[in-house]
């Protein structure tokens, strides 16, 4: 019976370690970003590497897990271009999760896609030109 047990044990671990020579290897960081909701991060990465999708798996997570409101959640980019692509895969995104959520995770999702206009996503320059005009 141990060795049983052994044996699916070891199966288990090889099934893992060939999970992880399939992931990228920046996998852990990428998983922290989404999983470490209390933490605040900088994310520094080339073109094309993931950003956008880990800041949006991230921001997903903070809204189902309570941790934020829709209107206390901002995102700052540098272009235009990718505020407006992060701002439509965001949206997406929740919608998508909102769905197949179930529970109180559902009702906070469902609750942020209703009020997505709260949210800011916008360049820096946009969020400072923001600031300024709120607070002359």
């Amino acid at each position: 019976m141990a060795k049983k047990k052994q044996a699916k044990s070891m199966k288990a671990t090889k099934a893992a370690k060939g999970a992880d020579r399939d992931a990228p290897p920046d996998h852990v960081d990428r998983r922290r970003i989404v999983e470490e909701l209390d933490t605040t991060m900088l994310v520094e990465a080339a073109a094309g590497t993931g950003k956008t999708t880990s800041m949006i798996a991230r921001m997903v997570s903070l809204l189902r897990e309570g941790k934020c409101q829709i209107d206390t959640l901002a995102a700052v980019t540098f272009t235009r271009k990718s505020t407006a692509e992060m701002r439509a895969r965001f949206q997406i995104e929740l919608e998508r999760c909102a769905r197949e959520e179930s529970g109180p995770a559902k009702q906070r999702l469902v609750a942020a896609a209703a009020q997505l206009e709260r949210c800011f996503i916008g360049t820096i320059h946009s969020l400072c030109a923001r600031l300024l005009r709120e607070r002359p």
